[in-house]
């Protein structure tokens, strides 16, 4: 495989690799928080959160929504955007606070895929295996 195949060949599997690690990360999350999976509530009980306690009930409604909007590829750079924008305001309002340094405050996560979605919204034109290619093959037609 030459130079050029393999650079058009990254130019959509990177993008969609990311998208997918993403949301299914983003979903678990949400799962995490709602559902009380994978050791329950990122607060330590080891339950779901109670119902509509700020933040982290929230949280887990829009990562669980975002998470599979972003694995399924539909509304993908609204999604990515919506995404980077709550983990900024986790990091910024949630962590900061607390110390300034991300390994100090536990905001490495929210800090990391903040920008992570942001180069997601950023470069999702052309992700395979989703619903918005599928729906933009439609519109052509």
């Amino acid at each position: 495989m030459d130079i050029q195949r393999a650079g058009q060949i990254a130019r959509w599997a990177v993008p969609t690799g990311a998208r997918l690690v993403f949301g299914v990360i983003f979903l678990l999350e949400g799962t995490q928080k709602i559902f009380g999976w994978w050791s329950g509530s990122p607060t330590g009980s080891g339950h779901p959160e109670p119902f509509l306690n700020w933040p982290y009930w929230w949280a887990g409604v829009f990562e669980l929504t975002l998470g599979v909007l972003l694995t399924v590829g539909l509304w993908t750079r609204v999604s990515a955007v919506l995404a980077a924008g709550m983990m900024a305001y986790a990091y910024f309002l949630e962590h900061l606070p607390v110390h300034w340094e991300p390994m100090q405050n536990g905001g490495a996560f929210a800090a990391t895929f903040c920008w992570g979605f942001l180069l997601l919204a950023l470069v999702a034109d052309d992700t395979r295996l989703s619903l918005d290619r599928v729906r933009a093959r439609r519109a052509q037609r």
